[in-house]
């Protein structure tokens, strides 16, 4: 099984939040891998995600004031960016498909590989074997 994207930016604190959502953004503008055809089924998503992404940003730097008015509208560009980066990972993951690239250059936090299974304990060799053999006898 390939890398899958973290879904991880859901929990994050408002300031990570905010740098997490600029490096997806720049990885997703500046990805020369990334045909147009990935969007084609959803010709509007990656617009409103910039535009809503650029409202994000300003509305982010502004809230550092402390206005609570502010702080609300953060809040709710930050649920709309939540449910656009859910679609985007969708989309790059049946990308990834045919080209496991656009997920390293995507901006997104990967999962790690792990086994399916767990390993199976195998004999020791043999020089392993006597060394413990004696060891035991001594």
């Amino acid at each position: 099984m390939g890398k899958r994207i973290q879904r991880n930016y859901r929990t994050m604190n408002p300031g990570r939040f905010h740098a997490f959502n600029q490096k997806v953004k720049n990885g997703l503008t500046a990805h020369a891998n990334l045909p147009e055809s990935t969007w084609a089924a959803n010709t509007t998503l990656m617009p409103s995600y910039l535009s809503t992404s650029d409202k994000h940003d300003a509305v982010y730097h502004e809230s550092m004031h402390g206005s609570r008015l502010i702080i609300s509208e953060r809040e709710i560009l930050q649920a709309q960016l939540i449910i656009q980066l859910d679609e985007i990972a969708l989309v790059l993951e049946a990308t990834a498909v045919r080209n496991p690239d656009v997920l390293l250059a995507s901006g997104f936090d990967l999962t790690k590989d792990q086994r399916s299974s767990a390993r199976a304990k195998g004999n020791l060799p043999a020089s392993q074997e006597a060394k413990i053999n004696a060891e035991q006898s001594a």
